[in-house]
């Protein structure tokens, strides 16, 4: 069997904010499960019937429906794996601090998940992060394989 064809691009997303609002989850997900692969065009008509679903910036409960999102809610977008890698990379060192957990904070913890991180985007995976933050907040980092994504490759590409 041979491996999928690389990604064309990975879009990011970041979000931070309360970790009630992240827990909330009708905004998170669209209105329909959907088990199967179902064609680019039944994918935009699930997104459009959940105006709440298209309008939260909140992580959805599954990586890829990013994808269903507007593309206002893509914080960069990159091309190569290592690109989108350094970007993960410099939103962790950005948090870091207002993490919670002495575990989270880890130098070493840190390493290995950005190098299981790099291992990931390089076979064109995606790689989804999140950090309770001090306070009452939380901290979700995706990056999130486009064109096709493995897990849901007919969801089309937010910025066509």
């Amino acid at each position: 069997m041979t491996a999928p064809p690389p990604p064309a691009h990975w879009h990011c997303y970041r979000w931070t904010g309360d970790r009630r609002t992240y827990d909330g989850e009708s905004a998170r997900r669209p209105p329909h499960l959907v088990v199967q692969d179902i064609p680019p065009q039944q994918w935009k008509q699930i997104a459009a019937a959940s105006p709440a679903f298209m309008a939260s910036d909140v992580p959805p409960l599954e990586v890829p429906h990013w994808l269903l999102r507007p593309a206002r809610t893509i914080k960069a977008t990159f091309e190569a794996p290592d690109k989108a890698s350094a970007w993960y990379r410099d939103q962790i060192s950005d948090l870091s601090p207002s993490f919670l957990s002495d575990h989270d904070k880890d130098a070493v913890r840190q390493t290995e998940r950005l190098t299981a991180a790099e291992d990931r985007l390089r076979w064109g995976g995606d790689v989804v992060g999140g950090w309770y933050l001090r306070g009452t907040g939380f901290a979700s980092v995706q990056v999130v394989a486009c064109s096709a994504n493995r897990i849901r490759p007919t969801i089309p590409c937010p910025m066509r």
